[in-house]
């Protein structure tokens, strides 16, 4: 996943990823860039009145955890998500708005879980998207409130893992998707097969295999397979805490089977009626409650990262800030502050990240 952080910039890979810090450009002052802290200021100032104005709308409280493409869901969010929820109070409904490409696996089941600690049920508001690990955090929620724009996507996982492939140059292994993997085990298979359509000796079988085993471990086929099994799991559990009866078994591993195997790209954007018609306890947000989850996401997608705007750039041994996830309610602002090192081909890449209060 990348963000494209300007027209003048290489895209930024979220976590692993580098980008070249633009050029000077022709004709800036610094007069063009206010402080940072001026910038803060000014975006609480516009924040608190959109949360309010969703709450008003949907009569519930409101929090806001928004990720931006170079963020990914995990569990490092946990004890800031923790001192939210102390800072709102335990509420009868409580509504998540939520922004996000996907994260790890396992992060979705911690999540639901400590939201149902403080309320007794709970939305998730999806304005635009929330993909993969963010779709199995919503399957957690009670219900699952969507705008036209809303979309979520199917939850087979993609994985890395040291024995995994590297690109040339590259210092981490290449993710995989698992789907990916399950269909190329799956032609094998069906090949190896005795038809008349088969071509294939068993000598040409055995090459093949040999040169996928090549490129890949065996035993990272069966870590992938392991995240496959995982996925499911997680997605059935979230499931479970709110579709509780007997009857509702077979409803859960048709939405999970679904959504983990029949659709055959990971990129695949399911949007509200299809959510509705897998089984997922879909809401269409009503015209207040749309125009209030839209006007926070426009808000949150104009917001400042931090990237350097001046004239003068950060030369090679120097770090900057980036703003890349942020968990807001009118109670309590956080962020995740990025320290972003400069290196000497000019590439700027990820040293650490916290979330902190703003």
């Amino acid at each position: 996943m990348s963000l494209e952080m300007s027209k003048k910039s290489k895209k930024f890979s979220k976590g692993r990823g580098a980008v070249t810090l633009p050029t000077q450009q022709p004709g800036a002052t610094g007069s063009q860039a206010t402080t940072q802290a001026q910038t803060t200021a000014s975006e609480k100032q516009q924040l608190i009145p959109l949360i309010q104005a969703l709450e008003q709308a949907r009569g519930n409280r409101v929090m806001v955890y928004w990720l931006t493409d170079l963020a990914r869901i995990s569990e490092a969010v946990v004890p800031s998500l923790y001192d939210q929820l102390s800072a709102i109070g335990h509420q009868e409904v409580l509504d998540l708005l939520l922004f996000t490409r996907g994260g790890d696996t396992e992060a979705p089941w911690r999540i639901v879980t400590l939201m149902r600690e403080f309320c007794n049920r709970f939305a998730v508001l999806v304005p635009y998207r929330a993909h993969s690990a963010g779709t199995v955090l919503a399957m957690g929620a009670d219900e699952i409130v969507m705008t036209p724009m809303g979309v979520l996507s199917p939850i087979d996982p993609s994985r890395t893992h040291p024995l995994l492939p590297r690109r040339e140059g590259a210092t981490e292994a290449e993710p995989i998707s698992v789907q990916d993997m399950r269909h190329a085990m799956t032609f094998i298979r069906e090949t190896a097969k005795p038809s008349e359509e088969t071509t294939y000796t068993p000598d040409a079988m055995a090459q093949i295999v040999t040169a996928l085993f090549d490129k890949i471990h065996p035993l990272a086929i069966g870590a992938i397979e392991q995240s496959y099994a995982l996925s499911k799991l997680i997605a059935t559990r979230c499931l479970s805490t709110h579709m509780t009866s007997p009857d509702d078994k077979d409803s859960i591993d048709k939405i999970v089977n679904r959504l983990c195997d029949d659709y055959k790209s990971h990129a695949y954007p399911i949007c509200r009626e299809e959510a509705r018609d897998i089984g997922l306890k879909v809401i269409y947000a009503p015209p207040s409650v749309d125009q209030a989850m839209m006007d926070l996401a426009k808000f949150y997608m104009a917001r400042d990262i931090g990237f350097p705007k001046t004239t003068v750039r950060p030369s090679p041994g120097q770090t900057f800030k980036l703003y890349i996830a942020w968990l807001d309610s009118i109670n309590k602002q956080m962020r995740v502050e990025q320290d972003t090192l400069v290196e000497k081909d000019n590439q700027a890449r990820p040293v650490g990240d916290r979330w902190i209060e703003y």
